[in-house]
């Protein structure tokens, strides 16, 4: 890692763990009005989770798209923008912080167990294809994210309802039936942005490796995800699934997504997509 990369990484995980910890503050001892501070918290980290990326694009050259590392630094940078810009437009989704900050500490404090190590771009990288292919990538994992994150205040708000005495906490949630909404909307953003992410990398594999598809365990991974929110999309258009289930859904479907980016590579190694400096 890059000296000034170093500082504001931990700067920006730090700070996450505050706003996490402060969600936590306001849920378990019914203080709504923690939250607004929690934002500005969110906010700083994430400025200086920015100064991270920047900082390592000025040491490598180029954009961190490559290994677990850069997947969890770059990936939980989509999430937060994804966090604080649908909190900026509707003050009640701020609580998505609740879902999203352990889902990005967790991320990358893993990623910085992994190689963290300045490395160039391997030439297999150097394609506009890489960048439309990532970019929509990340885009269907901070919309699946978001999901997820209104999945969990659905459950936390419908136990809270469900309960003698509520907590006002609770109360900055939105609606159920609108959280319901959210969820659906997400998972149908992030279906349309990971078919456009799997449509490109077929593409770029085409140039690269000579076909459009080679069932490498990565490929085929991402199949498996966009089948199981293609599959999510029909149960709620088709069978009319709401409530508890869909929530659940979408908060278990996310483990498939995170298979596929983090997962694959620990138990083979034999993947096409781990790219190796040229």
């Amino acid at each position: 890692m890059a000296y000034w990369e170093t500082i504001f990484f931990w700067i920006a995980l730090i700070t996450y763990s505050l706003a996490f910890g402060g969600c936590l503050y306001s849920f378990i001892f019914k203080n709504p009005r923690v939250m607004p501070k929690i934002t500005i918290l969110l906010t700083f980290g994430f400025f200086a989770h920015t100064a991270a990326i920047i900082a390592r694009f000025s040491a490598t050259g180029h954009l961190p798209w490559s290994g677990h590392y850069e997947y969890a630094l770059m990936g939980g940078w989509f999430i937060i923008a994804g966090t604080l810009f649908v909190g900026w437009q509707n003050k009640a989704l701020q609580e998505l912080t609740v879902a999203t900050a352990p889902l990005v500490i967790v991320m990358m404090g893993y990623g910085y167990m992994q190689n963290p190590g300045l490395t160039r771009k391997a030439a297999s990288l150097k394609t506009i294809w890489l960048y439309i292919h990532v970019y929509f990538a990340w885009l269907s994992f901070g919309a699946y994210s978001l999901a997820m994150a209104a999945g969990v205040l659905y459950l936390l708000k419908r136990r809270n309802e469900d309960r003698s005495v509520s907590n006002p906490a609770y109360d900055r949630f939105p609606s159920l039936g609108r959280l319901q909404e959210l969820i659906f909307r997400y998972i149908v953003f992030g279906f349309i942005t990971d078919t456009m992410m799997i449509s490109a990398g077929s593409i770029w594999a085409k140039d690269l490796w000579g076909s459009y598809w080679a069932w490498d365990p990565v490929e085929t991974w991402s199949l498996i995800s966009w089948l199981i929110y293609g599959i999510t999309i029909h149960l709620r258009i088709t069978f009319g699934w709401r409530d508890k289930r869909m929530a659940w859904l979408a908060i278990v479907a996310l483990s498939s997504v995170i298979i596929s980016f983090f997962g694959v590579n620990l138990v083979v190694n034999t993947s096409l997509h781990v790219f190796q400096v040229r």
